[in-house]
This record gives structure tokens, C-alpha cells and sequence, in this order.
């Protein structure tokens, strides 16, 4: 099992505005929790106030913490040696793949785990079709679902490289 949480360089600042989101939200809901103390100071009878509690002392806290292993585990895709040394040919991480998956052409952008987007045809690294594809080169087949699928086409995902080496320096 691959324990690493694979993110683009945009996925991995989205993470930390995530991250960072929670402390706002934490702050927000202590605030909320005063102002409903205010409204009704009998604590046992303020369903109000025990659901902001909660919210406070497990549901942020929880979010915080699984936000938090993603990032420690995070491998920014940009930076491995696959997205460094590929050949333009093999589906990787961060590419454009055309396939043919039983007569139906389609396109799907391949980003980070946190990054899928089906009505966009942008698919996360994670998903099972992907896990299918990872290693594939052009012209070779593979089955997902008890479908045959074969890789027409895999080009590079459009990005300005000089703005990427100063981003993937900074981290």
C-alpha cells in the first residue's frame, strides 16, 4: 500500500489553505458558541450550543488532523523523479491521456489526489482508473471492469515551467 498522498503543486497550497481554514472556522464557531451562551445561558437546555460544541471539541479538530496526515504524507508530483525524467510517452501523474476504453474516446487530465473533477474530465491520481493507466505507454492495452481499454495519446499538462521551478523551490 503506497502511503503517500500524491498533489500537484496547486493541490499542495490548497491543502494548506485547508489547513489554515480550520483554525478560522475553529475561531468562528467559540465565537458563535459566546453569543449563543448570551442568548440562552441554561447550557443543558441549548441544543444550540452543545451541536457548536461538538463541532468545536471533535468535528474541527477531526478535519484539522486528517488534513493534517495528508500533508505530512504529501509527495508534490512536480518533484518526483517520474514527472522529472519522463518520457512523454507513459501515463504518469499530471498528464492528458486520450483513451479508448471499448469504443468511446475520452480525454482525462491526471492531477493530484485532492484535485479530481469528473465534469471536467479531470480525474485524481487515486481513482481506480488511473491506478489502471499509471505505467501504460501509448498504444498499449489494459482491462478495467472487465473492459478493455487502449492508451491513444498521453501529452504534458500546459503550465509555465519557469514559475513551477521558482514554486517547487519554495517548498
Amino acid at each position: 500500500m503506497n502511503n503517500k498522498y500524491y498533489v500537484t503543486i496547486e493541490g499542495y497550497k490548497k491543502l494548506c489553505d485547508e489547513i489554515d481554514l480550520q483554525d478560522v472556522l475553529h475561531d468562528e464557531v467559540e465565537k458563535e458558541m459566546g453569543r449563543s451562551v448570551k442568548r440562552d445561558n441554561d447550557l443543558r437546555e441549548n441544543p444550540e450550543y452543545m451541536e457548536l460544541r461538538v463541532k468545536a471539541m471533535y468535528g474541527i479538530p477531526t478535519k484539522k488532523k486528517e488534513l493534517l496526515m495528508k500533508y505530512q504524507s504529501a509527495e508534490i508530483i512536480e518533484q518526483t523523479k517520474e514527472y522529472l525524467d519522463w518520457d512523454e510517452k507513459t501515463v504518469i501523474r499530471k498528464c492528458i491521456v486520450t483513451i479508448d476504453y471499448e469504443g468511446d474516446v475520452e480525454t482525462y487530465t491526471i492531477l493530484g489526489a485532492n484535485e479530481g473533477d469528473i465534469d471536467n474530465n479531470i480525474l485524481s491520481c487515486e481513482s481506480p482508473l488511473v491506478l489502471a493507466l499509471l505505467g501504460l505507454k501509448e498504444g498499449e492495452t489494459t482491462y478495467f471492469n472487465g473492459s478493455k481499454i487502449k492508451v491513444l495519446s498521453v501529452k504534458r499538462v500546459s503550465y509555465d515551467k519557469e514559475v513551477e521551478k521558482q514554486i517547487c523551490k519554495k517548498l
